[in-house]
């Protein structure tokens, strides 16, 4: 009978989670980014995509997220704010200690915002690629492009001018 009753409890959960899933599933070309916000690493909600964006920048390993913060460095804000660029990270997996102790004072110190994803199902929507930064072309909202940039070059051939 308890077996039974497991068969039937699992059934009714995978059907009922399936929509669900199929959701969370990363979007691809011609999808809109959903309209959302997520804190900046100074603590402060900011939209997202935002009405100007036209390049979304997403990283989720430390090598990545370093080749973004070098080229973001190096473009400047004034440069980053007119070619619509947004940089989201998510920095889910990591301990809470490194995250408030190390990370966050390195991040405040970034002259541009860094867009924070602290739990993984805040940006399960977002396509990625292990050790590569995600590189979404936006008109609109829509996506347009997507692309994974691997290294500096990468990534600035895959930003591009506008």
């Amino acid at each position: 009978m308890q077996r039974r009753t497991f068969i039937i409890a699992t059934t009714a959960w995978a059907a009922l989670a399936w929509p669900g899933l199929a959701a969370a599933a990363p979007l691809g070309v011609g999808d809109t980014l959903p309209q959302t916000s997520f804190e900046n690493q100074h603590g402060k909600p900011e939209a997202f995509p935002g009405a100007d964006t036209r390049r979304v920048l997403f990283a989720v390993e430390k090598a990545p997220s370093d080749v973004v913060n070098d080229y973001l460095t190096a473009l400047g804000v004034e440069a980053m704010r007119q070619r619509g660029i947004v940089f989201l990270a998510d920095i889910s997996g990591m301990p809470g200690f490194v995250t408030q102790t190390f990370a966050l004072p390195k991040m405040r110190k970034r002259p541009y915002a860094i867009l924070l994803a602290t739990k993984a199902e805040q940006c399960a929507f977002m396509p990625h690629e292990k050790d590569a930064v995600t590189v979404l072309h936006l008109h609109q909202g829509k996506i347009t492009q997507i692309q994974f940039a691997r290294d500096a070059a990468a990534l600035k051939s895959a930003v591009g001018g506008n």
